[in-house]
């Protein structure tokens, strides 16, 4: 295959991607057929699985084609030099608000629970394209903070559940009930986002989550 090919077909997939993306989004995992993805994407069921053997490889790959770009952004925050420790916590964590509560792809939480269990590979494939990478970058911010003096030296498995767990749990909740006309006000995500960047940040300085 020439290169010119090869890229074609790349930037097919990703097309096709983007549209099973959507259609899993609306109608659920389940009810998505790959006869309905390939009709969406005006090409036959064969061109289809041509690209991806079946369903759940196509869920998979939608997972970690969502998710790559959101570890780039994450890890290009997280290294910058320019900004302090503090200041690039805060924003990997806004960052994470950001990903799981409104992209696509993060709002595909609900679908990830539902099929892991049936289908083992996405859950594999979403706890190494996407959470052991995001928890590499936030615990590699922690230890640079520490060599600097500018973060106490804490428990970091405890840290990572109290910063990623809240955020996974108000998405969860938000696609939940988000038919619900007050939604913003049950589950105000730019409130809750401030309080908790304010209270982590707190912890890395302090030693203490603060309640003030």
């Amino acid at each position: 295959m020439t290169r010119d090919a090869k890229k074609q077909n790349r930037e097919r997939r990703h097309e096709i991607m983007d549209l099973a993306t959507d259609l899993f989004l609306e109608n659920g995992f389940a009810a998505t057929s790959m006869s309905r993805v390939a009709e969406a994407a005006g090409i036959t069921k064969a061109s289809l699985y041509h690209h991806f053997p079946g369903k759940e490889d196509l869920f998979a790959a939608c997972v970690a084609h969502g998710y790559a770009a959101a570890i780039e952004r994450l890890r290009g925050i997280a290294t910058d030099q320019t900004q302090p420790h503090t200041e690039r916590m805060a924003r990997v964590i806004s960052s994470s608000y950001d990903t799981i509560i409104f992209s696509r792809v993060g709002r595909m939480s609900p679908l990830i629970a539902e099929v892991s269990r049936s289908f083992p590979k996405v859950a594999r494939g979403f706890h190494r394209d996407f959470i052991l990478p995001q928890e590499n970058i936030v615990l590699s911010l922690i230890d640079d903070g520490v060599e600097a003096g500018a973060f106490v030296d804490l428990d970091r498995a405890v840290f990572e559940h109290l910063l990623f767990g809240p955020i996974v749990t108000l998405s969860m909740s938000r696609e939940m009930f988000a038919t619900f006309d007050d939604l913003d006000t049950l589950y105000p995500v730019t409130e809750l986002r401030d309080g908790h960047i304010k209270r982590m940040i707190a912890w890395l300085t302090d030693g203490l989550p603060h309640s003030e």
